[in-house]
């Protein structure tokens, strides 16, 4: 029996450890991106569900790095299942109007470019093989718009518009769906205030933070064949917040 590969960029991040750890606790093999941060313990620990692991340092904002990662771990393992697209950069919260012109580029480069690029990459394979299951990983800053953040909430609406628009395309054999969180506990929001934390938790019916725990169940369920009817669907993640 051939044995399922899931890709996941942004790979050591919280949310996709949490992802990878899931994942790979399920008996999928792991191929996975990383960019400054490589955790060698992780491996070791993601080997011991009995897995293979191939993790590649993938700047998202190279066409051609991204472009050699898809080949190296679609001919390093025998069959790609799904692809989950978590690799992102969190942007400084301050006013459009004194934002530069660099950093608007490099939020837009890293969060939508390099999410259109892994799709329409991992799109080829699929196709060619005549199945398979995209993941976008979005926020609900996607749909309500996050104040000082802008650039990143644009970013996102636009890989949600991304993953209806290729849900169509690629349909019926290849199932694309997005997860969009609320403000999830990871190192990526560690430069919040904490009355803006606060403020969350006071606005979230779940009365909480999302752990990133919860964004893999959410992943997971998407991924596998018990969600073989859902495709071109935002599932949010919030604790209920999308909903005030």
């Amino acid at each position: 029996m051939i044995r399922k590969t899931v890709i996941i960029t942004g790979g050591f991040g919280d949310i996709g450890k949490a992802i990878a750890e899931k994942f790979a606790s399920n008996g999928y093999n792991i191929a996975m991106t990383f960019l400054n941060s490589f955790d060698n313990d992780f491996i070791v620990k993601l080997k011991g569900f009995g897995v293979d692991v191939l993790a590649l340092r993938c700047d998202q904002t190279s066409e051609s790095e991204i472009i050699n990662f898809i080949n190296t771990a679609t001919h390093e393992f025998e069959y790609i299942d799904a692809i989950v697209c978590n690799a992102g950069k969190a942007e400084p919260e301050e006013l459009l109007a004194e934002k530069s012109t660099g950093l608007i580029d490099e939020i837009l480069s890293v969060n939508l470019r390099g999410t259109i690029i892994f799709n329409r990459e991992i799109s080829k394979y699929f196709l060619a093989q005549k199945h398979g299951s995209i993941v976008n990983i979005s926020s609900i800053y996607g749909e309500t718009g996050g104040s000082l953040e802008s650039v990143y909430s644009a970013c996102k609406g636009g890989i949600n518009a991304l993953t209806k628009s290729l849900a169509t395309e690629l349909a019926p054999n290849i199932r694309v769906n997005a997860v969009a969180p609320g403000i999830i506990n990871t190192k990526m929001n560690n430069d919040i205030s904490k009355e803006a934390i606060i403020y969350a938790k006071n606005q979230t019916p779940l009365a909480r933070l999302g752990e990133p725990q919860d964004v893999a169940n959410a992943v997971w369920f998407l991924c596998n064949e018990e969600s073989s009817y859902i495709s071109g669907e935002i599932l949010t993640v919030s604790g209920g917040a999308l909903r005030l």
